[in-house]
């Protein structure tokens, strides 16, 4: 999913000085082409005029753009997490149904979550929680494919768009992230596990609310069964 986490610092720097040798640029051939052109006589201030322009509004504008970008990123993802939030995840869901619907193939949806996670924020507090969250994240993403789409559904749920993925290889997927994240150690609290939901996309028959519906299902049978397993829909 993704552009490298740049420093502000170091991209408005990149932007600053991309649009400030851009202004300088257009300010040198202006002043060319009055001077030696329409020979036009300029004064001295001529030359420092676009020097400072060029300055001031290519800090501006770096500025404006890293702002533009601060706030598209806190629009599409979780703010603790840093991953994609519920509704930018259903954009892509909407997107890849529409594909599948056009051109063919499958694809299938994994939805899981942290078993006991509410007695986990009862005895170690909401702060150890949500370093959980942030933890579990990472341990995802390692495993996780390229294409794969990963997003925070609310609280201590996830879920994973597969593309061109169909139930047995969603199945053996959320499989390896199970044992992932039951071998990882977590700071504070040691070992945990999630439960996993998974369903395949039936072309022609069904939509996001069925889709959703169906892993919901299947992650609710997960819980039933036990927790800390893969159970598919």
């Amino acid at each position: 999913m993704h552009e490298a986490n740049v420093p502000v610092r170091e991209k408005l720097l990149v932007y600053f000085l991309y649009i400030a040798i851009s202004c300088l640029f257009t300010s040198g051939l202006n002043i060319i082409h009055a001077e030696y052109l329409l020979d036009i006589p300029l004064k001295p201030e001529a030359f420092i005029a676009p020097l400072v322009a060029g300055v001031f509004f290519g800090y501006l504008l770096a500025r404006i753009k890293i702002l533009h970008e601060t706030m598209s990123h806190m629009a599409y993802t979780d703010p603790l997490t840093h991953i994609y939030n519920r509704l930018h995840f259903g954009h892509f869901l909407d997107s890849e149904i529409d594909r599948v619907e056009r051109y063919g193939n499958t694809f299938s949806i994994i939805f899981f979550d942290i078993d006991n996670f509410k007695e986990i924020n009862d005895e170690y507090g909401h702060l150890v929680g949500d370093e959980i969250l942030e933890e579990i994240t990472q341990v995802i993403r390692k495993a996780n494919r390229s294409a794969d789409i990963f997003a925070r559904y609310g609280g201590e749920e996830f879920i994973i768009m597969t593309p061109a993925t169909g139930i047995d290889g969603a199945r053996q997927h959320a499989e390896r992230l199970r044992i992932d994240i039951e071998k990882h150690e977590f700071l504070n609290v040691g070992t945990l596990s999630c439960s996993f939901g998974v369903t395949e996309y039936k072309r022609g028959e069904d939509n996001v609310t069925s889709l959703i519906k169906r892993a919901d299902s299947a992650l609710y049978k997960a819980k039933m069964q036990g927790k800390n397993r893969v159970e598919a829909a």
